[in-house]
């Protein structure tokens, strides 16, 4: 069988690109950490260009180009005119609500203008496509047939590749692909695979199960919007859509339980369960999803809100799981889209006594729809050879972005004239870095390839000791500015979490995709690592074989500490994307007040070491 090479391209909301041979996922890249645009939206032609780069192959050779198919009609396509879900303020969102979605949800008007009110100022220059085909007159059918022809004319003048090899997969399906195929417990008559999420097109929820011939869908509806009604309660609550629905789920801690209560019975009452499709769906669909829940809680304690938000999706989750296993008779569950990047529920799930295990995958938003359309692409490949796609490569790794050489680095370090008040030292061991790490140092870290994902997960990292007291005051105040109530997590080693955690089916958690409580007698040395609200924390649990190097670092860490733990947050700072290059490294530690930066083989501090 000859090799099968895909280019897969995801253009909405986190715009990414990922390049497989045969099911196997060899680079992968955000758009956001070639433009420097947080949450980046549109053609991702650096990303593209960057994982072509790391194959040895042109782009002639490349078998397959797959989009995930979102629905582009006329509010898809101003969408990514204005790069909507990476560039509208707080303010932008309130005016498009009261502009446009108010007046045609709520007074039913029927206003087809959102061009026209939203457009004008906001519209975005530098896209790769030619708009000027589209008609915002013609029909929603007639305008996302337009775009799809625009979109193969793109990909054909940018990348040359013949539009016959240009296929649109369905966006919700691919949630289910890359649940499945990326994980290692692949078990046909046992596994079953769930997704949930804010907008999927035809379906924002959906079953499907494996099979010896590929993934079988089952069940899907766009009727239950769980992801929506986190993202419009974060407006609510005075914060931005696409990028701070994490924040709620990090206040509802706080929230106490009259006040909580009190308005998880509002949301409660939205949701119900169909035992006949398997599937969450509305019981009592409100006319729309800002303002008629923005009624709904009207002079509601804000954590109260959070906390019965939260508790609500814990709760119809849960019960949804206990559903499927119930009917169809299958306890290992893989959860993709959107909602599955809510920890706190998959923690629930996770610990549920029906689920004999619990994958969530590296990701699951939207931008690793790159992997799910590269996946579904191969196994249709492989059932036209004849050959099981369960052969199908799992995601053996995560670093799958840019890497630099130390000649790269130097130039950047050289370049940078306000690092003439730092000093550079080269060739610092790691145990030198742990030792700095220990005395409360906080650390920028840029080593080898980064990661895909919106984890940090060691290689583009902030880093600090767990157990120094005020730590993340410090990086709070000094480097990340993040709201006070917002917990950092910790990357544990492997033979450490069993001891440390509350974990006794032994989840894997690779990729800080679900929480955990944490055993009372290490409470004070994860401290930094952990949730002050529940005590809780969200791990990347590390093996020697995901990330040698880091792993390493962590051990030399635990001879200083006793502690095999860290603390580990995104490299960036508030509002802006993880760093890409060398340069943006260099640049955040400068605006910043981290206390140094390893780079490569080099560490940059702002005081001298002994």
């Amino acid at each position: 069988m000859k090799n099968f090479i895909v280019l897969s391209i995801y253009e909405g909301h986190m715009a990414s690109a990922c390049i497989m041979i045969n099911g196997e996922v060899i680079a992968a890249a955000h758009e956001e950490r070639f433009s420097r645009i947080k949450c980046d939206v549109g053609f991702p032609f650096e990303a593209i260009k960057y994982c072509i780069s790391q194959t040895g192959i042109n782009f002639s050779e490349i078998d397959k180009v797959v989009l995930s198919n979102l629905d582009f009609n006329k509010n898809g396509i101003a969408n990514l005119m204005f790069k909507r879900p990476a560039m509208y303020s707080i303010n932008d969102w309130l005016q498009e609500n009261k502009l446009y979605w108010y007046e045609n949800l709520i007074k039913k008007k029927n206003i087809d203008s959102y061009f026209k009110l939203m457009g004008g100022k906001k519209r975005i220059k530098n896209h790769y496509y030619d708009f000027s085909s589209i008609n915002f007159n013609h029909s929603q059918e007639q305008c996302k047939k337009n775009f799809n022809e625009i979109r193969k004319n793109t990909v054909f003048r940018l990348l040359g590749i013949k539009k016959s090899k240009i296929e649109f997969l369905p966006h919700y399906f691919l949630h289910h692909y890359h649940a499945y195929y990326s994980g290692f417990n692949r078990n046909v008559n046992k596994t079953i695979i769930l997704h949930q999420e804010g907008d999927g097109g035809k379906y924002n929820s959906g079953i499907s199960i494996p099979t010896n011939n590929g993934l079988k869908w089952i069940s899907g509806n766009n009727n239950s919007d769980v992801g929506r009604l986190y993202q419009w309660v974060t407006l609510i609550l005075g914060m931005k859509p696409y990028h701070h629905e994490y924040k709620i789920m990090g206040l509802a801690p706080f929230a106490n339980s009259f006040e909580k209560n009190k308005t998880y019975e509002i949301f409660r009452k939205i949701f119900k369960l169909n035992k006949k499709k398997l599937l969450i769906e509305y019981a009592n669909k409100p006319d729309d999803l800002y303002f008629s829940i923005k009624e709904l809680i009207e002079g509601h304690r804000f954590d109260g809100i959070a906390g019965g938000l939260q508790e609500c999706v814990e709760k119809i989750l849960n019960d949804w799981v206990n559903l499927v296993i119930k009917i169809k008779k299958r306890n290992i569950i893989c959860f993709g889209g959107g909602v599955a990047m809510n920890v706190k529920a998959n923690g629930i799930l996770a610990r549920n006594s029906k689920v004999k295990d619990f994958f969530v995958p590296l990701s699951p938003g939207d931008e690793t729809n790159v992997f799910g359309g590269g996946y579904l692409a191969t196994e249709d490949f492989f059932k036209k050879n004849n050959e099981n796609p369960n052969v199908i490569s799992p995601l053996h790794s995560v670093y799958l972005g840019p890497e630099f050489n130390n000649q790269e680095v130097e130039k950047s370090i050289r370049k940078n004239k306000a690092l003439k008040n730092f000093y550079v030292y080269e060739n610092i061991s790691n145990d030198k870095i742990a030792k700095i790490l220990s005395k409360g140092n906080v650390l920028g870290r840029f080593v080898g390839r980064s990661e895909f994902g919106q984890r940090a997960l060691g290689n583009r990292s902030i880093i600090a000791c767990t157990n120094i007291k005020n730590i993340v005051d410090k990086i709070n105040s000094q480097i990340k500015y993040r709201d006070f109530w917002m917990p950092f997590c910790p990357t544990i080693l492997d033979k450490e979490s069993k001891k440390i955690l509350e974990n006794e089916k032994n989840i894997s958690s690779k990729y800080m995709t679900m929480s955990f409580s944490v055993k009372l007698k290490y409470i004070n040395d994860l401290l930094g690592g952990i949730h002050i609200g529940d005590k809780t924390a969200r791990p990347q649990i590390l093996t020697k074989e995901d990330n040698p190097i880091f792993y390493d670092l962590i051990t030399k860490v635990k001879k200083y500490t006793g502690i095999g733990a860290i603390i580990n947050t995104s490299f960036n700072l508030h509002g802006e994307p993880i760093v890409g290059h060398p340069d943006d490294a260099i640049s955040t530690l400068i605006r910043s007040n981290l206390d140094g930066l390893i780079i490569n083989n080099f560490l940059i501090t702002r005081l001298k070491i002994n």
